[in-house]
Formats: C-alpha cells, sequence, structure tokens
C-alpha cells in the first residue's frame, strides 16, 4: 500500500509538472523588447509596475487627472503596446484633453505571426491583468476602450469577473480572427447592461462585420445609449481615419 501511495503521489506531480509545460505563455522576452523601447517615448506619463493572481509584474501607463468625470482603460491590439502610434496614442491623447484619467495596461504578447487561436490560450493572463488594472483605477466610473484582440481580451475578462464600476464600453474592430478561424468565445451580450458604440471599418474583416450584425441584432435596442458605427474609407488598424472615431467618441460621451 506505501508503494501504492508514493507511486500515485509521484504520478500526480509528474502530471501537474506535464499540465503546466502544456500551458501557453505570454511571450515574456518579446515583452520585455517593447518595455525597454516604450519607456525612451513615454515623456507625459508614468509607469507603474503591477502585479497581477497569475504574473508577478506588468507595466500600466497612467495619466491621471485631478478631477476626472471617467477613468479611461485602453485595450490594444495583438502584439501591440500601450502607446502604438495608429489607435491607442491618439485615443489616449483625445481623452486627456477632455479631461479624463487614462489607464493603458501592456497586454500579453506572443511572438510574431502567432494568430487568434494561439492568442486564445494566453487570456486568462490578460483577464487578470485587466482586473488588476481596473482594482488599481479604484474609481467608481470606468470606460473601456478595446481594439482588436484587446476586445477578444475583453470578452475573456468579462466571462471571469464583473464589476460594476464599468459604466461603458467602446469596441473598435471586435470580432476580428485570422483566415479561417472561428471566434471560440464570442461576446455575451447578456452579461452586458452598460452603453456601448461598436465601431468598424468599412475595409474591416469579415469577421468584424458579422460582429457588428451580431452586436446591432442583440444589443443595440437593449441600451438607448448604444450605436454601432461603421467608420468610411477606414480599415481595421483606421489608418488615417482615426480622428474620425474621436468624433464619433465626442457625440457619445455627450449623454453619458
Amino acid at each position: 500500500m506505501k508503494s501504492l501511495n508514493i507511486f500515485l503521489s509521484l504520478y500526480l506531480i509528474f502530471s501537474m509538472h506535464q499540465e503546466l509545460l502544456a500551458d501557453s505563455l505570454p511571450d515574456y522576452k518579446r515583452e520585455n523588447n517593447i518595455n525597454e523601447q516604450i519607456i525612451n517615448f513615454v515623456f507625459d506619463s508614468e509607469i507603474i509596475k503591477l502585479n497581477s493572481e497569475l504574473e508577478r509584474e506588468f507595466n500600466l501607463v497612467v495619466d491621471k487627472e485631478s478631477f476626472s468625470k471617467y477613468s479611461v482603460l485602453l485595450l490594444h491590439g495583438r502584439g501591440l503596446y500601450p502607446n502604438e502610434p495608429k489607435v491607442m496614442n491618439p485615443l489616449k491623447l483625445f481623452f486627456q484633453d477632455i479631461g479624463y484619467s487614462v489607464y493603458s495596461p501592456q497586454l500579453p504578447v506572443l511572438s510574431k505571426g502567432e494568430t487568434y487561436n494561439d492568442y486564445q490560450k494566453i487570456f486568462k493572463y490578460s483577464s487578470h491583468r485587466i482586473q488588476s488594472s481596473i482594482e488599481f483605477i479604484n474609481e467608481k466610473n470606468i470606460i473601456i476602450v478595446a481594439h482588436s484582440c484587446g476586445a477578444h481580451m475583453l470578452t475573456s475578462w468579462l466571462a471571469e469577473f464583473s464589476d460594476k464600476r464599468i459604466v461603458g464600453l467602446v469596441l473598435l474592430g471586435a470580432g476580428a480572427v485570422d483566415r479561417n478561424e472561428k471566434v471560440i468565445h464570442e461576446i455575451n451580450y447578456e452579461l452586458l447592461d452598460v452603453p456601448i458604440i461598436n465601431i468598424y471599418g468599412e475595409f474591416d474583416h469579415g469577421s468584424v462585420k458579422k460582429n457588428s450584425m451580431m452586436f446591432k441584432k442583440n444589443y443595440l435596442s437593449k441600451n438607448d445609449y448604444s450605436a454601432n458605427i461603421e467608420v468610411e474609407g477606414a480599415n481595421h488598424d483606421y489608418e488615417d481615419t482615426v480622428n474620425y472615431v474621436v468624433e464619433y467618441l465626442k457625440e457619445w460621451l455627450k449623454p453619458l
């Protein structure tokens, strides 16, 4: 019996070890390279080191205003960084200009070339980073802005956490997946009861346009302050069209 117990203990330890080895991890080497690069270009923000329940530390870029009506949490796209120039940085400047505090976490990244199917394996890490960021903000009125894969990471967070401090969502290019891949976890709009503006480009991915139709069908009539907007001439990264996104956000924010 003693030998059997020892065998079972060794088997359990081996099984746990194999499970850990099989678990997908973020690419921390690439993330460190990103962190080193962005520090040289962040002049007007504070960079905070946060912990999550799954990780020792990650960067949170903070632009806090003294008297802010809302706090904004910006979730960047796949393999990018908090102040990437096409979408996140212009939106950060817009929210700062209207007096909102802005918080931008470094979301987990993988090596270049990885697809949506690869990234969804590390969504638990992004979920906990988002939760840690919200706990750090610790304000009553938080708006989350999520672009592309950031919207998938937001969806993963919504499936695991709930927070009444979230008063609005901005989805940009939500639902994006790679060719021949399918969304594994779609946004469960039944979990939501806040104003949402879903924005997508005229030349966006087919999966994003499919998501916009689902949003229109399942949520648009559920909340009077929600909107579904197609940006004319825009692609998935809003190259040369992010100013139109800003204009739509100005109108959407007025009644909030």
